[in-house]
């Protein structure tokens, strides 16, 4: 591999052994599988537990191979901002996401991935977003308005999410081609952390794979229609977008770029707001706040002039994403030696950019273990002691492009949902959180909704 270059035809370069890696602090795990298995059963464990013992970067061993797990926020800048460009991403994530999502834009490394994100880029300006929001706030008031007062919140808002996705990215209702779509996002996600990554029938690869060739059949069979059309829905703006020197995506560029998209959207969202909600119906005195501010400073429909207003909405978003983050751990894989926050990382090193592990640290945050969204105020700004004390989004040339996106959609839902809705769950109710691939509850997280309207 020659610097800035990846090549994707080459078959998967061999790790450096652990013995390669004694000079970074950590363990092996058990025999064979290493650390495999306790990641698998409780990942939050496993890392806090690790870095206890050996401090925020260490090595441990999954699925064969050793990973330099890194957490100090100096390690985390100069792995994310990479500035030697010593790190794929594509590598990084190859092993676990390669098939299922292959080309998606996180799956893209240097020149190439500067080409694609500068057309995807357009997709995501103000004025883009302002459509979206319009579409997306009838659909919100639609969906919420037919909850019972009794549900499971994670299923009712996951189905809600990909409604809305439906809309403002494909512009067209999926009807009954909802749960089949659905079921193939799950399925792929899940098939991202399958140990046998073959396709044997009757397990989670093979069922992950099938989703990902129901949805390239599903995608490609609208592509036609979004060619020729002139609708403000981000697959049609896909199909038009071009850069300043006029490239454009091939179709199978936009199918690949959709798929990708459309399950980091509404898979991603629907995992934030299951965590706000969690919180909001333990937490009644920031409940109350919270329907103070949007009563106080939003119309009924949240408008785009608005957003930049609800300050506590997006300290609370940001505190969930500290505690749950959508990305838990970044994959990257050297592609020459390199030293990132005093670490040596030799070729070929896989790396894992932890934020369970920085969003922890007790020199960075008070009490980092509880729910404090005050935390982000501008008196206290504790994620501005370290420009990456802080990254559920990630950073660098990789940082999420749809992460004013998803702002949208997480303060556009608050607004509604707590005008209407104050909710609540049993005194002593404490959820289980599944925190990989993306964190949900394990219950489904049941709730009491009360009309306040």
């Amino acid at each position: 591999m020659s610097l800035g270059t990846v090549d994707q035809a080459a078959p998967r370069p061999a790790a450096p052994s652990l013995s390669q890696l004694a000079h970074v602090p950590g363990s092996k795990g058990l025999p064979i599988v290493g650390h495999t298995a306790w990641f698998l059963r409780d990942a939050v464990g496993m890392v806090g537990e690790l870095s206890r013992r050996h401090g925020p970067n260490f090595v441990m061993r999954m699925f064969g191979n050793p990973v330099v797990v890194l957490g100090s926020p100096v390690a985390v800048r100069e792995a994310l901002l990479d500035k030697e460009k010593s790190f794929s991403s594509y590598w990084g994530w190859e092993h676990a996401i390669g098939e299922l999502f292959r080309d998606g834009l996180m799956l893209r490394d240097f020149a190439d991935h500067r080409a694609h994100r500068r057309i995807m880029q357009t997709a995501f300006r103000a004025d883009p977003l302002r459509r979206y929001l319009d579409r997306m706030n009838p659909l919100i008031e639609e969906g919420i308005g037919a909850w019972s007062e009794q549900l499971h919140f994670y299923p009712s808002i996951k189905k809600l999410m990909l409604d809305v996705a439906a809309d403002v990215f494909l512009g067209i209702p999926l009807d009954e081609k909802a749960a089949a779509l659905n079921r193939a996002f799950v399925d792929a996600n899940q098939a991202s952390i399958a140990v046998v990554k073959k396709e044997v029938p009757g397990l989670s690869y093979k069922r992950g794979m099938d989703g990902r060739r129901l949805l390239e059949s599903f995608f490609f069979e609208q592509l036609p229609i979004k060619r020729e059309s002139d609708g403000d829905d981000m697959f049609s703006e896909f199909c038009r977008a071009t850069d300043e020197d006029g490239a454009r995506y091939s179709d199978r560029e936009v199918v690949d770029h959709m798929i990708f998209l459309l399950m980091a959207a509404h898979d991603t969202t629907t995992s934030a707001l299951s965590s706000i909600v969690s919180y909001l119906a333990r937490m009644p005195e920031l409940q109350e706040r919270l329907r103070a501010e949007v009563v106080g400073k939003s119309s009924d429909q949240m408008t785009y002039e608005e957003r930049d207003g609800l300050d506590l909405c997006d300290w609370t978003l940001k505190e969930a994403l500290r505690m749950h983050p959508p990305v838990p751990f970044i994959g990257r894989r050297a592609v020459r030696d390199a030293v990132v926050g005093g670490v040596d990382i030799p070729a070929f090193t896989p790396i894992s950019i932890c934020s369970l592990v920085t969003h922890q640290l007790e020199e960075l945050w008070t009490s980092p273990r509880s729910f404090d969204p005050d935390r982000f105020s501008p008196d206290r700004a504790e994620d501005k002691q370290h420009s990456h004390a802080y990254f559920p989004f990630g950073g660098g040339a990789h940082m999420c492009i749809g992460l004013h996106f998803a702002g949208l959609q997480v303060k556009a839902f608050l607004v509604q949902f707590l005008k209407k809705y104050r909710v609540s769950v049993p005194q002593d109710y404490e959820p289980v959180m599944i925190p990989i691939p993306i964190p949900k509850p394990k219950d489904g997280l049941p709730v009491h909704l009360e009309r306040i309207d």
